[in-house]
């Protein structure tokens, strides 16, 4: 079985391939233009940083696109004859991706390829990886039985973050210019999230340093975790620039609580892949999580 991720799960090249799993990238773009980047390339953390140095002059425009039918059959090309299964952000988010998978899926059965919709977004879509590939491990699952797993924590799957810069949520209409100056002015940072079903990020609360964020984040998931009866928790966090900072905080927060109430958990830190940068900007950290049932 070859599993395929897209590149908005938040996992770092070389963690991909600790994985096993494969890879498939959406497009992206500066100023219009196709911007050229690979994924694995030994030098992945620098191009990164200087495609992020450019997104910090606010005359530069960067977007993502859809994933093309072109690309989708390329992928599942070199692994005709295999069982595949692809874990996607969610379709809600990319229906032009949503289209291309069903058409290149309809013309060409010669590819056993079972999709799944994460249903969420950026982080959330590793995490919900994540889970499946460790119990998979424990369990010696099949595809069949993978993708059930999957759905089951599909609507245990949130994700959260802390975005340091709102120009570039008004660059993509989420709030006004007037808003986001005076909110940066003041040093207040909003707390976003992203749920199931939603396939979009929505502001939580505000605070003015991550530590707030991360108490707020903790006490958030220890009522999930109540809630659910669970003791099994995944995490998948990125970051970019320096803000590894707050992911290790929340890291320490969370091995804290989880051996005070004997969680099993699972962290992930990684940094930010490029297809999310365009909608976020140059300063953030996020955390995707799935709360085992």
């Amino acid at each position: 079985m070859k599993i395929i991720i897209d590149n908005t799960c938040q996992l770092e090249p070389d963690r991909i391939k600790e994985l096993g799993l494969e890879h498939i990238d959406y497009p992206l773009y500066l100023n219009g233009e196709p911007y050229q980047q690979t994924w694995d390339s030994p030098n992945w953390r620098e191009e990164k940083d200087t495609f992020i140095a450019l997104l910090r002059d606010k005359k530069n425009r960067a977007s993502t696109s859809g994933i093309t039918e072109e690309e989708f059959q390329r992928t599942f090309e070199r692994f005709k004859g295999e069982e595949i299964l692809l874990i996607t952000q969610s379709h809600n988010n990319t229906r032009a991706t949503r289209d291309a998978l069903r058409n290149v899926l309809k013309s060409n059965p010669q590819y056993d390829v079972m999709a799944f919709d994460t249903e969420i977004l950026a982080s959330g879509v590793g995490a919900q990886a994540l889970a499946m590939l460790l119990e998979k491990k424990e369990k010696g699952l099949n595809r069949k039985e993978c993708y059930a797993l999957l759905e089951k924590n599909r609507a245990n799957a949130h994700v959260v973050g802390v975005l340091y810069d709102l120009f570039y949520l008004n660059r993509s209409g989420r709030i006004g210019l007037a808003k986001a100056a005076i909110a940066t002015a003041m040093g207040v940072y909003p707390m976003l999230s992203s749920t199931p079903q939603s396939g979009v990020l929505k502001s939580v609360g505000k605070v003015r340093n991550f530590t707030q964020a991360n108490v707020r984040f903790l006490a958030t998931i220890k009522q999930q975790m109540l809630e659910k009866n669970s003791k099994r928790l995944t995490v998948n966090m990125a970051y970019v620039n320096d803000h590894n900072k707050e992911c290790f905080h929340m890291k320490n927060l969370l091995e804290r609580t989880a051996g005070e109430l004997s969680w099993n958990l699972h962290v992930d830190i990684n940094y930010s892949n490029f297809s999310l940068l365009p909608h976020m900007g140059p300063d953030f950290y996020e955390m995707g999580y799935v709360i085992g049932t």
